[in-house]
């Protein structure tokens, strides 16, 4: 539920981080959520160690959520092929290449595409972004550290592709299969996902 009439501090209980929160909270802890009177808004979370009694109180701000999925595709000059984001449109994404800019020297180009859920195998043609021949000729992944990845369907002959993502590993992406469809005869390239900080993911 969306709690959005405190316009500082808007917060939706179907916010993912959230769930997720509980469930594994939940696990490990005994929990107590504490809502506000007039409309049932949480704004405490209260964990509890059974085994030793110790708790803390964790007090629930706000929540951002990611409705419109994009990513930030960095092509580097050596056509090593990195992303960033999530990020809340295409707007957001776009906004963040400045500072890729600043902060290296070998950025050669960047695309703001569409981050296609992995829970759905069918991919819409919005998904696809056009890529000039000649860079979609030497991508490969960059071999940055990161915690997510993206799987990048690349159509070297055409020059377009689209992204599927985010997946907690390597190995979820490699499984990732599309309908049949243009994007069984691609390349696939698995890309780090780089976190942009909570400012730029918004619009």
């Amino acid at each position: 539920m969306r709690y959005g009439t405190d316009s500082d501090h808007p917060f939706d209980t179907d916010n993912r981080a959230w769930r997720r929160l509980g469930d594994v909270a939940s696990e490990h802890f005994d929990v107590s959520t504490w809502t506000r009177d007039r409309d049932g808004r949480p704004v405490l979370l209260t964990l509890s160690d059974l085994r030793n009694g110790d708790m803390i109180t964790l007090a629930v701000l706000d929540s951002l959520e990611i409705r419109d999925p994009h990513a930030l595709l960095a092509v580097h000059t050596g056509g090593e092929l990195g992303a960033h984001g999530p990020t809340s449109g295409a707007t957001a994404a776009r906004s963040h290449a400045a500072t890729l800019a600043l902060d290296g020297t070998t950025l050669a180009m960047t695309r703001a595409v569409p981050l296609h859920d992995p829970a759905a195998t069918a991919l819409p043609a919005a998904c696809w972004v056009d890529l000039p021949p000649d860079r979609a000729a030497i991508l490969r992944p960059a071999l940055d550290d990161a915690r997510t990845t993206v799987l990048v369907l690349l159509d070297r002959t055409v020059g377009r592709l689209a992204a599927v993502g985010p997946f907690p590993t390597h190995a979820a992406a490699d499984a990732w299969q599309p309908d049949d469809g243009p994007g069984r005869a691609t390349d696939r390239l698995i890309v780090p996902l780089h976190p942009v900080t909570l400012q730029e993911a918004q619009p």
